[in-house]
């Protein structure tokens, strides 16, 4: 168990990493990819390489410590995910291959216990100085205001320019399916 919290991004590599290292103040690199799903279907769902490694730690530096000095403790939902499981949560067939920043370990899926979901997208998008996407997913008031989850992207430098972009995951009142909308709201208008 090693402190790498002052470790350059680029200096990281998995074949020197414990998955109880320390990669930001206060999460470790198991953390990155826990997956329940993942352990109840007997997904493989560990870093391919020092890539992914360097995004997901970038992220946990950069979105998840700033979120849990502002909250306090929480375990994110998901970080990185690998094809593997994404086909398994997205119901996929073994050809099918993801585009999901969570592939990359560019992003994270977060619930806050006691923060309203829209809420805490709102604050990610006003106090992150830094992401690609924030998106307020599957938040529906009428189930109470912890329904759904924050989804948070952040890429490398070298992966092109962070777009800043608000969106919601809603369902829509007229044919009931979920949708994205722009902007960061409870239902689509």
């Amino acid at each position: 168990m090693t402190d790498l919290t002052r470790t350059k991004l680029e200096s990281l590599s998995l074949q020197k990493l414990d998955p109880l290292d320390l990669i930001a103040p206060n999460f470790r690199v198991y953390e990155l990819t826990r997956s329940e799903l993942a352990s109840r279907a007997g997904v493989d769902n560990r870093f391919p390489g020092d890539k992914e490694l360097q995004a997901a730690v970038n992220l946990a530096r950069k979105v998840l410590q700033p979120l849990r000095a502002a909250f306090g403790p929480f375990t994110p939902n998901s970080v990185y995910r690998s094809q593997e499981l994404e086909r398994a949560l997205k119901h996929k067939p073994k050809s099918w291959l993801s585009t999901s920043q969570h592939t990359q370990g560019c992003a994270c899926d977060v619930e806050i216990v006691g923060k309203s979901t829209l809420e805490l997208a709102q604050w990610a998008a006003d106090n992150l100085p830094e992401f690609d996407q924030i998106i307020c997913e599957c938040f529906d008031p009428s189930e109470g205001p912890n329904s759904g989850w924050v989804h948070i992207s952040l890429k490398l430098p070298q992966q092109g320019i962070n777009r800043k972009q608000l969106l919601s995951y809603v369902r829509d009142a007229k044919s009931g399916k979920w949708i994205y909308v722009q902007g960061l709201r409870a239902a689509a208008q």
